[in-house]
């Protein structure tokens, strides 16, 4: 599955921060990364959802994901709960105490 620019661009007004799900050594999500950040926009590139840190959602309301392939679901809902985890404890001001 690819993203294509225009979706990202349609997406980026809604965001403050995008999260890419797939390798690093994709040159598609890495160009996309690159749009998002000229964008005004950070991007982190994941493989897991234990490479998110607690530390980019900071203040945080509205966060996108971009799915770089199709065979990513179970990671896709993976950084979906943590990122529920995430809110959960910023909403109790508790998101720095998160472990990383």
């Amino acid at each position: 599955m690819h993203i294509h620019q225009g979706i990202l661009s349609d997406l980026l007004p809604q965001v403050q921060i995008v999260v890419m799900i797939g390798s690093r050594a994709s040159d598609h999500l890495r160009e996309l990364a690159r749009i998002a950040e000229f964008k005004g926009r950070a991007a982190y590139r994941i493989e897991t959802a234990a490479e998110l840190q607690p530390r980019w959602f900071s203040g945080i309301e509205e966060v996108g994901i971009v799915v770089g392939a199709t065979d990513l679901e179970p990671v896709v809902r993976a950084v979906r709960d943590r990122l529920d985890q995430f809110s959960a404890a910023q909403d109790k001001g508790m998101l720095e105490g998160l472990a990383q």
